[in-house]
C-alpha cells in the first residue's frame, strides 16, 4: 500500500466533487474556497490535481523529476502556478 498521497490519487476519480475538495484541502494548506477557485480557473480534473499532489509529495523524486512529472500532467504547470499564487 502506498503513502496517503498515492492512495488519494488512486481514489480521486471515484470521489464526488465535494469529497475530493474536502480531502485535498485536508492534505494541503489550501482552504475549500481557494481550491474551488484554482480548479475553476484552470479547469484541471480531480485526477490530475491529485497527481500533482502525489508528484510534489514524492520524496523519492528529485526536483527535476517532480517538475517533469508535473509538466506531463494536463494543466499541471498552470495549476501549480495558481496554487503558488494563493500562498504569495
Amino acid at each position: 500500500m502506498g503513502n496517503k498521497y498515492d492512495v488519494f490519487a488512486g481514489q480521486a476519480a471515484a470521489m464526488t466533487d465535494e469529497q475530493f475538495r474536502e480531502r485535498f484541502a485536508a492534505l494541503t494548506r489550501l482552504n475549500l474556497k481557494d481550491l474551488e477557485k484554482i480548479m475553476g480557473e484552470t479547469g484541471i480534473s480531480q485526477q490530475d490535481l491529485a497527481e500533482i499532489l502525489k508528484a510534489v509529495k514524492d520524496a523519492s523524486l528529485s526536483n527535476e523529476k517532480k517538475a517533469a512529472a508535473i509538466k506531463n500532467i494536463n494543466g499541471g504547470v498552470t495549476t501549480l502556478i495558481a496554487m503558488v499564487k494563493t500562498f504569495l
